[in-house]
């Protein structure tokens, strides 16, 4: 009989918590833990970002990165945006190199999925042209 009575208490308790959000409309959806995030990349000081406008892709040394970047798409499995690249020429050697920069459209692919930061882009591609030769350039995204 106190079991029936405490079930039927909690079955109350729970109608009047979600009565007030019912009668304005709102909808009760549950949630959990593994719920789909969009696909990001990660940074090099390990933060998870999507669409950035500015990226470095070099960690070690900040020698190519790419900025002023459009995202056009941006989905769970590629993301495709227009912008410059910028690298390091490295002549005679990369302290004492130039900075090119390179109008670019970039392909962000290869999905991987992590236990600490959930699914990333691991490679970026890059189209451009230098004196009017098409280049594509890869780089390595989640290292």
């Amino acid at each position: 009989m106190i079991r029936n009575n405490s079930r039927a208490i909690a079955v109350a308790s729970a109608a009047l918590l979600i009565a007030p959000l019912v009668s304005l409309g709102a909808t009760v959806t549950p949630t959990t833990a593994g719920a789909a995030t969009a696909t990001r990349i990660l940074t090099c000081t390990q933060k998870l970002t999507s669409k950035p406008a500015t990226y470095t892709l070099s960690c070690a040394d900040a020698n190519a990165g790419w900025t002023g970047m459009s995202w056009t798409t941006w989905g769970a499995t590629s993301a495709t945006g227009r912008g410059i690249l910028r690298q390091n020429d490295c002549t005679p050697n990369c302290v004492s190199g130039k900075f090119i920069n390179y109008r670019a459209t970039v392909t962000l692919s290869k999905i991987v999925t992590t236990k600490k930061y959930g699914t990333l882009f691991s490679q970026a591609t890059f189209h451009y042209s230098v004196g009017g030769k098409a280049k594509i350039e890869v780089f390595g995204l989640a290292d």
